[in-house]
């Protein structure tokens, strides 16, 4: 173990090329251990970075980066063979405190598969809700899950998908998320035009844009003034446009193509509610930027939606797959301005009372300390 002054943690990422809610998550924790006093190192199976989108923010606060030299075949997992020796290599040489990763990706199961005995202390965070419906997981996850020492998930109803899908012998434990902190806040003022629709995020096809649009014509065909604003790119934005325009929304639904996270204070002035249509997620992240920033949330029943709008009066949770509830809701945001606004005052208390950086920091120093590693929470 590390001298008894020094904590230090050894983050575990498959990329670190993109602004995916994972590598966010890895950021934010970084920043916040190294605000008091933990020594973080990352490795990781792909980083370049002349484009990373956290190579700023890495070499601001000097995070060493453990990466292949070369960009190697992935196909043949040679990168992650590479970083996975490296890893143990190292804490044998420097043993941290712990080592830590956001997501069972297939450099987190190598990992686990190449542990070696009395390794130190390896947490995992699973982003997803374990079932079927996930079609990311690697198979080598389910020989090495029981390998942890404790699996975090995002919220209760992950913790139970994932006991029972995994079949898990080591403990599960919820660890609420955070996202970074918004720099600016552009408070919502509804003077009764249109009402602004975002939809934030990549166009994939679990975040439901096709919802999105058919909701909006319902909702316009009903008598409510609207349009839909979608920042964010993706595989679905050919037939997502081709929808809006066949349903005569041309003048009402707006793509304005990818965006980086620093520019979301302001993209979020551009619309009145959050909408976050999604037949699947893990968690929805996005939920959390947009509260933050003062903007309800009309959010589908996936992930932790339900957790955290359902009692806070800081959005709606509509069924999952539903045009018509969605159509409602978003009705509803037109016809009641007065209560739309009220939602989006409460995003921000929310955020501030159980999402910051420093509370997720907080929420895992305990989680870690809890499952097998004494002195965790000491600064």
């Amino acid at each position: 173990m590390p001298p008894s002054s020094t904590q230090r943690a050894y983050f575990l990422l498959d990329s670190l090329e993109f602004a995916h809610g994972t590598e966010m998550l890895a950021m934010i924790l970084a920043g916040e251990l190294k605000k008091i006093g933990w020594e973080v190192s990352v490795f990781t199976a792909e980083y370049t970075p002349s484009s990373s989108t956290w190579a700023e923010f890495l070499h601001q606060s000097s995070i060493p980066i453990y990466r292949p030299p070369v960009r190697i075949l992935r196909r043949y997992l040679l990168p992650h063979r590479l970083i996975v020796s490296k890893l143990w290599r190292r804490a044998a040489h420097s043993p941290p405190t712990l080592v830590w990763s956001p997501t069972n990706d297939i450099l987190t199961c190598v990992a686990l598969h190449a542990k070696p005995e009395n390794a130190v202390p390896f947490f995992v965070h699973d982003p997803s809700e374990a079932g079927p419906a996930c079609p990311h997981y690697q198979p080598l996850w389910f020989k090495v899950c029981n390998s942890v020492t404790a699996l975090s998930v995002h919220g209760e109803r992950q913790r139970q998908s994932a006991i029972s899908y995994y079949k898990m012998e080591r403990p599960v434990d919820v660890v609420r998320p955070s996202t970074f902190p918004p720099s600016r806040v552009h408070p919502l003022k509804l003077t009764g035009g249109r009402m602004r629709f975002g939809q934030f995020g990549r166009l994939a096809t679990m975040k439901g844009s096709l919802f999105a649009v058919a909701a909006l014509a319902d909702c316009v065909n009903r008598g409510g003034d609207a349009e839909l604003h979608f920042h964010g790119d993706g595989p679905m934005k050919a037939v997502t446009q081709e929808l809006a325009f066949s349903l005569g929304l041309r003048d009402r639904v707006f793509f304005h193509g990818s965006y980086l996270p620093s520019q979301l204070d302001d993209l979020v002035n551009s619309i009145d509610v959050s909408i976050m249509p999604s037949t699947y997620e893990g968690f929805g992240l996005v939920m959390l930027e947009l509260l933050s920033r003062g903007r309800a949330v009309i959010a589908s029943d996936v992930g932790s939606s339900r957790e955290i709008l359902g009692d806070s009066r800081a959005g709606w949770v509509v069924p999952r797959a539903n045009t018509t509830a969605l159509a409602d809701a978003m009705l509803y945001c037109c016809t009641h301005p007065e209560e739309t606004l009220a939602r989006a005052n409460q995003g921000p208390e929310l955020w501030k009372a159980n999402y910051t950086p420093e509370k997720m920091a907080a929420r895992y120093l305990n989680f870690w300390e809890q499952n097998g590693t004494p002195g965790a929470r000491r600064i």
